[in-house]
């Protein structure tokens, strides 16, 4: 899973064989939304058409809290996102993912680092209440600590290859 913050890393991702890649919009629901990163609508539609023309699925990251005069933007970002076809939403805010699972009730969702699951116990709450079907989990495990997690989850599990900098 490949990180594209604009055209041309989506590109090579895909180009280079990448089997997904994670984007985000240009708005509040994008932990990384700065100037000159990041996909907006139009551009999103053909960053996923050319993707899945390619093979490869595409995530889109809503990886802030939705504030409340922000929450409008999210969820018009999850339907928009729904109807361009994205493969799977990775998802932090918990109002969001009942949001996705009473509205897109067959959209994959996975849930995003900044949610902080870092047991079982709470990957397996959020599966049972939003049906996550992976987690992306915080950096700050060690390797035996994630192997514990995988081996006590039935979700996908999904780490940082080298810390901070979103391989």
């Amino acid at each position: 899973i490949c990180p594209a913050g604009g055209k041309p890393a989506l590109h090579a991702a895909v180009d280079n064989g990448a089997d997904a890649v994670y984007m985000g919009f240009r708005n509040a629901t994008n932990a990384r939304n700065f100037p000159g990163l990041n996909f907006t609508e139009d551009n999103a539609r053909i960053a996923i058409e050319y993707a899945h023309a390619k093979g490869c699925q595409i995530y889109l990251t809503l990886n802030t809290y939705a504030r409340p005069r922000d929450w409008l933007t999210s969820v018009h970002t999850v339907d928009s996102a729904v109807n361009m076809g994205v493969d799977a939403l990775i998802v932090a805010d918990i109002g969001l993912m009942n949001y996705i699972k009473k509205n897109h009730p067959n959209m994959r969702m996975h849930l995003s680092v900044q949610a902080s699951a870092s047991n079982c116990q709470a990957i397996q709450w959020y599966k049972r209440q939003f049906g996550i079907t992976r987690v992306v989990l915080p950096r700050v495990l060690s390797v035996a600590q994630i192997r514990q997690v995988i081996s006590k989850t039935s979700a996908d599990v999904e780490v940082f290859g080298f810390g901070g900098l979103c391989v």
